[in-house]
């Protein structure tokens, strides 16, 4: 009787191994998988570094990086997707130039068993899960009201007066600005301080597209007071238009995303402030959804990164994009 027991209880041992055995198969099937990796622009620093940070995070779990660079055109990120596709990626991260324009490209890669992982898919300001198909999202500060409201508060305090405010953002519509445009223009208007002039559009997200638009604004907006940019190269560009005038220091110019080259022109004292948009946090966050989409779970989740502001007397304290990426790399 025991002999029949103890038989009984090795072959469930055993049934129990194969099943364990088999659940680990399943978590490592993916193992050195390659994951795809969209740039709108790989040109931009602030873009690059989000890439850099996933690659080195999915390098540390042991899986490949494919990048691909749409080069702010929503027609070729769509065939960047069908190429990531025919290339045989596991999954795909993606900050879509056009969420609307690019899903069916995005649910033909979740039909082929591609796990979809994305950036500012949806702009909601909500941790709650993205639409489908993506698995997970992360979200950096553009669609969070909390932003547009520090940026009128930082209004305020240089101006506490009210003035005149002029926004330039990006001529391509990129859901996740053109919802912090409309929610800065929102609170500025809810506050009653300030009179908001209008909006101007860098066509090249540069800055020499930016220091364009603003030559053109400086002829039709003869008094203005501040000018809010959508990202640093912009502000930037704002800054060498009103230098040239001989507008530098008569008028408030503030960027976004804390890029390489705003640091620098903080330190000289040019442009007056800039929010980090931590894009190390954002680049490990989707590497880290990507992964877990690998091993069979469904994140279902976004995940906010939060913004920081600097100004000259802060911007000593800011550690660079490539320090913290370098922390990653084991």
């Amino acid at each position: 009787m025991k002999m029949k027991k103890a038989r009984v209880l090795l072959v469930a041992l055993a049934a129990a191994a194969l099943v364990l055995t088999g659940c680990s198969k399943a978590k490592d099937e993916n193992a050195g998988a390659l994951v795809g990796f969209s740039y709108p622009i790989e040109a931009n620093t602030y873009l690059k570094a989000i890439g850099l940070a996933a690659e080195a995070e999915l390098a540390n779990a042991g899986y490949g990086f494919y990048p691909v660079d749409a080069q702010l055109d929503g027609n070729k990120q769509i065939s960047d997707v069908e190429a990531m596709i025919t290339k045989g990626v596991k999954a795909m991260i993606i900050y879509p130039l056009d969420s609307n324009g690019l899903k069916p490209a995005l649910q033909k890669a979740a039909d082929a068993g591609i796990k979809v992982i994305t950036m500012n898919y949806s702009v909601d300001d909500s941790t709650m899960a993205p639409p489908a198909p993506s698995l997970g999202q992360v979200q950096d500060a553009f669609p969070q009201r909390a932003l547009a409201q520090e940026r009128v508060a930082w209004l305020k305090s240089v101006l506490p007066k009210g003035g005149n405010v002029l926004y330039m953002g990006l001529a391509f519509p990129v859901a996740a600005l053109e919802a912090h445009a409309n929610m800065f223009k929102e609170e500025l208007e809810k506050d009653g301080t300030f009179k908001y002039l209008g909006r101007v559009d860098n066509k090249t997200d540069d800055s020499e597209g930016a220091r364009q638009a603003m030559d053109q604004a400086l002829v039709k907006y003869k008094n203005i007071d501040a000018i809010v940019a959508y990202n640093d190269p912009t502000a930037l560009g704002i800054y060498a238009s009103l230098q040239a005038a001989g507008k530098n220091g008569k008028i408030k110019v503030i960027g976004l995303q804390m890029q390489p080259e705003a640091v620098k022109s903080l330190q000289a004292g040019e442009i007056d402030g800039s929010w980090d948009y931590d894009p190390v946090s954002s680049g490990v966050s989707l590497a880290d959804l990507a992964i877990a989409a690998l091993k069979g779970e469904n994140p279902a989740k976004t995940i906010q990164t939060k913004a920081i502001f600097y100004d000259k007397t802060t911007v000593a304290n800011f550690v660079s994009w490539d320090d913290r990426i370098a922390k990653i790399k084991k």
